[in-house]
């Protein structure tokens, strides 16, 4: 499975000495939120760049939780990300927004809350490299694992196709990864789990092993 960890968690006054520390994993997760998709903001594009290229060769996967995902693709295939994930909630023309993310040569995704159904992203799976499963309510600090979320996951993992790569984002556990490795899903979204740790590389390394 592969644990992403999520920049947005960490102490926003230390992301340098962050991405330091986890200079020897091979995966980071960046959520940009705009106040309006949920309440919180994180990154604009200038930190997002700068993350980017203190990131150096390391995957990065971008989840978008904003109200208009398409005007960001070109600034992020600028800054060298891998992947493209936005909320399907907030997309006027799905295919739209996966096609623009292949023209410009990233992986790209749809993520889904857990008031959407999961079917609702099945005219679409043929067109994506990766489908994120919200598992808790978005930005809510202290959310955790919501139960059901996880029979979703394991409808899905019945079903998508070999090349889609499944993840779940929100409240993550050490209780809950075996949990979802069992579901079938590919990767997890980790934030408060590896950054409330006090060596988030160290923590990574204990929950890839277990």
């Amino acid at each position: 499975m592969k644990l992403m960890p999520s920049i947005a968690s960490a102490d926003p006054l230390a992301i340098g000495e962050v991405l330091k520390n986890l200079e020897a994993w091979p995966y980071l997760h960046i959520d940009i939120e705009d106040g309006n998709f949920v309440p919180n903001i994180t990154f604009g594009m200038k930190t997002v760049r700068a993350i980017c290229k203190e990131a150096g060769k390391r995957y990065i996967q971008v989840h978008l939780m904003v109200t208009h995902p398409e005007s960001y693709l070109d600034g992020l295939a600028a800054c060298g990300v891998d992947s493209v994930i936005a909320h399907l909630e907030a997309l006027d023309y799905p295919l739209y927004f996966l096609n623009h993310c292949r023209a410009l040569g990233l992986g790209t995704g749809l993520a889904v809350n857990i008031k959407t159904p999961v079917e609702a992203v099945n005219p679409f799976l043929e067109n994506m490299d990766q489908l994120l499963l919200m598992t808790s309510e978005p930005d809510y600090l202290e959310e955790k694992v919501y139960g059901p979320a996880v029979e979703r996951l394991i409808r899905l993992a019945g079903y998508i196709p070999a090349g889609v790569e499944l993840y779940a984002d929100g409240g993550v556990t050490r209780e809950t990864l075996q949990e979802l490795e069992r579901a079938g899903v590919h990767g997890a979204v980790l934030g408060r789990l590896v950054f409330q740790s006090p060596d988030p590389l160290e923590m990574l390394k204990e929950l890839k092993e277990e």
